[in-house]
């Protein structure tokens, strides 16, 4: 006849069994932090690792709106080697995967990932800023540099020496006007102003080639130069959104009949610091090589240095017959055909303001 169970042997397995299963989940847990532990590791080791293997620097072009996917796809067409979800999941760890921002960067070889990062979102602190506005001249350029005490000017015995300058910076010109690149430069502190401007040169020039190889047919330069020169002129004319294309399509329609071009930004840089602010008649009428109203030739240099949508819109003009322009107050232009209808809109959008100004 068997024997019944004992309750405390039932028990005892019982107990076995829990106590094994303890161990199993302390055991689970504990491979899964050190797992965790291991993963968070690799992931700040990956971030120290070097990114760009290069012998020299990159200058790399972030434009304004760029995703932050389409900056991962920039670095990496640039040959730096970064994984799309380990970048982004460092800048999500850092809390600046939206703070990524436009610029001209300075990137040297043997970076690292969390360098990369931080210059990126402007929390390098290494580095620092300058900017070169659309449409400022090389002496504007001069002076703000003068008052960047981060960047070392090494250009100051030469900067009222135009040809001197355009010398250092290695150009073919005598003059530097318009072969900088106007942005926004990162830089490691005690840069070089000079060399900062070279690499400007070298943003610019490719600006240039690129926009010249789709350049509209039957355009009136006949050279990359003068593109250059008329884009220049489109920079200080406007920077109206749609206006810039219409601008330099008067200028080129100008250009095809022989007329003068009569751009007052033209005569003022004529002028230099004579120029006081208020542009006159006499002003019109003293000849200078830059006075489009008194040579129907181009100016003999650009007389700014334009941003990419000017030079791209002096190279693509909008498809009208204007002639003329008016400011319209607003930061717009009215375009007209014929001197007729300019007169009008001159009387519409400049005297008419000017005659209710003297009434008030």
């Amino acid at each position: 006849m068997p024997r019944p169970k004992s309750k405390s042997s039932d028990k005892t397995r019982s107990g076995s069994g829990l106590l094994r299963l303890l161990r199993a989940l302390a055991v689970s847990g504990a491979l899964a932090i050190l797992a965790a532990a291991s993963g968070v590791g690799w992931f700040f080791y990956q971030a120290e690792q070097p990114v760009y293997a290069a012998d020299k620097p990159l200058d790399l072009v972030i434009n304004y709106g760029t995703p932050a996917r389409g900056i991962v796809a920039l670095l990496q067409a640039n040959r730096i080697e970064i994984n799309e979800t380990l970048f982004l999941g460092y800048a999500a760890f850092r809390g600046v995967e939206r703070q990524l921002m436009a610029g001209v960067y300075q990137i040297e070889p043997g970076i690292s990932q969390r360098k990369l990062v931080e210059r990126l979102s402007r929390q390098d602190a290494g580095s620092t800023e300058f900017r070169i506005l659309e449409g400022w001249t090389v002496e504007q350029t001069l002076e703000a540099l003068r008052r960047q005490p981060e960047i070392r000017l090494d250009l100051q015995a030469q900067a009222d020496r135009p040809e001197a300058i355009a010398g250092s910076l290695m150009l073919e010109a005598r003059h530097p006007e318009g072969w900088l690149y106007p942005d926004l430069y990162v830089v490691p502190k005690g840069s070089s102003a000079l060399e900062l401007l070279r690499r400007s040169v070298a943003i610019q020039r490719q600006v240039i080639a690129r926009e010249w190889e789709k350049r509209a047919q039957d355009l009136p330069y006949r050279s990359p130069y003068e593109a250059l020169i008329v884009a220049s002129i489109v920079e200080k004319e406007t920077q109206y959104l749609g206006d810039r294309e219409k601008v330099a399509a008067v200028f080129t329609n100008r250009m095809r009949l022989g007329m003068p071009l009569q751009a007052d930004p033209t005569v003022i840089y004529g002028l230099g610091k004579e120029f006081a602010g208020d542009i006159t008649r006499k002003h019109l009428k003293k000849d200078t090589p830059y006075n489009t109203y008194t040579r129907k030739t181009l100016p003999p240099t650009p007389i700014s240095n334009p941003g990419p949508r000017a030079i791209r819109a002096a190279m693509n003009p909008a498809n009208i017959r204007a002639l003329y322009f008016v400011a319209r107050g607003d930061g717009s232009s009215e375009f007209s055909e014929t001197l007729k209808e300019h007169n009008q809109a001159v009387d519409q959008f400049i005297r008419r303001v000017a005659v209710a100004k003297g009434s008030k």
